[in-house]
């Protein structure tokens, strides 16, 4: 039993440090807007950017590999993301920056709901990953945004996904001790629970370091609901 425990937190440790590479990478500040679309994008008038899409195509990238669709996402722009879409821009493409997000992913790592529901709305794909394999679902359980995360199971996410090291929206919101995002996912589809194995353990260990214990009892609840 003392190696099991000593396991769990060791496994616990790697995953954090695994955790803060990976923040410390999609944190990185972004650019601010340099080409024509993504200044018309920021200046907030549809006639801008109107008569920018007459002169240039709706996926032009700027030097660091970011569309103004990218940008319409982060920033919560939402009349320029259905101009942009209407006049061609992919809302599943990914950027050529150093995540190689979809636009999807840039709106939830902002945490922009109202962006989630353009894109979506306008065809995007709530399942689509990006270069790294995580989903918006998955990013979205991470960072704690319920809203979000109701709006993308609404839309037909996959909360049995897998993504980097085999984690699922769940195990995402556990290990961050995210309790609403938890309660939200066992709504739809209360099956969901963490596995028994090391992954499993280390993750309950994670979500009792950060003095979170009642984001496990929901999981054991609902586990005892579905037996």
């Amino acid at each position: 039993m003392k190696i099991r425990i000593v396991v769990s937190v060791a496994l616990a440790l790697v995953v954090l440090a695994a955790a803060g590479l990976w923040t410390l990478k999609t944190l990185l500040p972004r650019a601010r807007p340099e080409g024509p679309l993504e200044e018309a994008v920021a200046g907030g008038s549809v006639e801008e950017l109107r008569r920018g899409l007459a002169v240039h195509p709706a996926d032009l990238e700027d030097r660091h590999g970011f569309t103004a669709l990218d940008w319409a996402a982060r920033t919560g722009k939402t009349a320029a993301i259905g101009e942009l879409i209407r006049a061609g821009a992919n809302p599943d493409g990914r950027d050529h920056g150093p995540n190689g997000w979809t636009p999807l992913l840039h709106a939830v790592h902002k945490g922009q709901l109202g962006s989630v529901r353009a894109l979506i709305a306008a065809g995007a794909d709530p399942d689509r990953r990006g270069e790294n394999g995580v989903t918006p679902l998955m990013q979205a359980a991470a960072q704690g945004e319920p809203e979000i995360v109701a709006e993308l199971l609404k839309a037909g996410a996959d909360p049995r996904l897998r993504g980097p090291v085999r984690w699922t929206a769940l195990e995402q919101a556990v290990a961050n001790a995210h309790t609403e995002v938890v309660d939200v996912l066992l709504r739809k589809d209360p099956g969901l629970r963490l596995g028994n194995g090391p992954r499993g353990l280390a993750i309950r260990a994670m979500a009792w370091a950060q003095g979170h214990p009642e984001v496990l009892d929901r999981i054991d609840h609902k586990r005892e609901e579905v037996r």
